[in-house]
């Protein structure tokens, strides 16, 4: 290359960067703030602290691995938790425009053949909001307690909502419920209140 040549491309090569360095703004300013990194939780991976529907009532840490722990009980009749995901939905449940999550937990309390659960609304930072009453006290608990059904949980218009199976007469544990019913919850400002 010749040294004309090679003078052109380094006055062309100057000339870009002194272009480039005019875009670059007012060097004296401060970087524009960058926005928040909102991190969603993996829900299959943290920390819950359950009751198991109340079987412990000051409750106990359930730290899931890949959905579901076994925690050991630290006293009573069972010999440890079996806790595990059982759904997970997101949507703005206390009208501040970010999605909260409501869970599904299970809980097999060791050794038995019994499954309970019980549902927590969490925010958008994974701060716990609430849980929702127990399946025993809803409608419709007179046979057995209602299950809820996992694909039924949602959240619409900022309602939790939950389809549950309900124990019909002439049901059995064994069988399961064969009917249905859904409830609604609508959170107040400070907590949960049913729908009628």
């Amino acid at each position: 290359m010749s040294d004309a040549a090679i003078r052109r491309l380094s006055a062309a090569g100057v000339g870009a960067c002194l272009l480039l360095a005019g875009c670059a703004g007012d060097p004296g300013a401060s970087p524009a703030p960058a926005a928040p990194a909102t991190r969603v939780p993996d829900w299959r991976n943290t920390t819950y602290t359950v009751t198991c529907d109340g079987v412990v009532p000051d409750g106990f840490a359930a730290t899931l691995r890949d959905g579901s722990a076994r925690v050991p009980a630290a006293a009573g009749p069972y010999d440890w938790f079996d806790v595990s995901l059982g759904a997970a939905v997101s949507g703005d449940v206390d009208g501040d425009g970010r999605p909260d999550t409501v869970v599904l937990l299970r809980c097999s309390p060791q050794p038995s053949n019994g499954i309970v659960e019980e549902v927590h609304v969490l925010d958008a930072g994974g701060r716990r909001l609430a849980v929702l009453p127990s399946p025993r006290t809803l409608p419709r608990a007179d046979v057995l307690p209602p299950v809820y059904d996992p694909d039924g949980l949602s959240v619409e218009d900022g309602r939790v909502v939950a389809v549950m199976r309900v124990y019909e007469p002439g049901d059995t544990h064994a069988g399961g419920p064969s009917g249905r019913m859904t409830v609604r919850w609508e959170w107040d400002g400070g907590e949960l209140e049913r729908l009628p």
